[in-house]
């Protein structure tokens, strides 16, 4: 089974504008539609269209569930999350068709009781069984301490499963203390973790240099997502791997890096050679980035032989 865990869940509220938007006015817009957000449903989602053996989980709020839970029941997702008073947070998103651009108003969501988060703690405690895989991801809602990670990883270890996670700052600093088996930075959230200034100009060598930080902080395996210029895996045997990208046009890169994650989850999932996993995540990101939502099964699988993996 691989849990793919959501503790900050979002709904974007998407509202289209043909005109810029100005403070102190009244202004319109064309059209609007909401869609759920947070980065373990996203990769819990990509799992599912892949077929994989997964089971969403995470904390919600009360007042707006059923956005979420009617969207799982449509697609079919299996869930189980735990209820919290209020609110799911929503992000406004404003587009400005002509020019591409996007104002962001995020909220901030629920404050999360204490027995809420021991609810779901325990049920990971019950549940987790040995080769499971325990993905945590993002951020986390208030009123949850920075090293939840940490502890579900304390767990994970102890019931001898996977653990594999996409978090910044205090939440990736505290996990790698439980030696997770995969973390997926980019190279400003390394630089961030490690309290060093982001340079865009870093080396290869320099890079090499931050991964061995990471791994005396307690990572095994590093996916360092580098955007349009594909991405760079580091195992833990010292093995170099350069991942290449699919061509497309890019429609939405919003769940690209999650769907990515997801895509090596799932060649772990499968026990697929090294190389054929790298393809597989590389595919999914690209696969999302190319379309308006989620991908599917068939249009990431038509890219992964597209996709160019190398050990250096």
């Amino acid at each position: 089974m691989i849990y793919t865990l959501t503790l900050n869940p979002a709904i974007d509220h998407i509202v289209l504008a043909n005109k810029k938007v100005e403070l102190g006015v009244t202004n319109y817009y064309t059209d609007e539609y909401k869609v759920i957000g947070g980065k373990g449903i996203n990769a819990g989602i990509i799992l599912k269209n892949l077929q994989a053996d997964i089971q969403a989980i995470g904390i919600m709020g009360q007042d707006n569930k059923d956005i979420f839970l009617n969207k799982f029941k449509e697609i079919n997702l299996n869930n189980n999350f735990f209820v919290n008073e209020g609110s799911t947070r929503v992000n406004y998103k404003i587009k400005h068709l002509e020019s591409k651009q996007e104002t962001e108003l995020n909220g901030m969501g629920f404050n999360t009781k204490k027995s809420v988060l021991k609810d779901l703690v325990q049920y990971l405690t019950v549940n987790l069984q040995k080769e499971d895989i325990v993905m945590l991801t993002g951020s986390v809602a208030i009123g949850i301490d920075k090293d939840i990670y940490k502890q579900i990883g304390k767990i994970a270890n102890q019931k001898k499963a996977i653990l594999i996670c996409d978090a910044t700052n205090e939440l990736l600093k505290n996990v790698l203390k439980e030696k997770p088996f995969l973390i997926k930075p980019n190279l400003e959230e390394i630089c961030s973790t490690l309290g060093i200034e982001f340079n865009e100009n870093i080396s290869f060598e320099e890079t090499k240099e931050l991964i061995k930080k990471l791994r005396k902080l307690g990572a095994q395996n590093v996916l360092l997502s580098m955007g349009s210029q594909g991405s760079l895996y580091f195992d833990s045997n010292n093995d170099i791997y350069k991942v290449g990208i699919a061509k497309g046009k890019l429609v939405n890169s919003v769940g690209a890096g999650d769907s990515m994650l997801a895509g090596f989850v799932y060649g772990k999932y499968k026990n697929l050679s090294i190389e054929n996993t790298l393809q597989y995540a590389a595919a999914s990101g690209a696969a999302t980035a190319f379309n308006e939502w989620l991908a599917s099964k068939e249009e990431i699988e038509k890219l992964v032989s597209k996709i160019d993996v190398k050990k250096i």
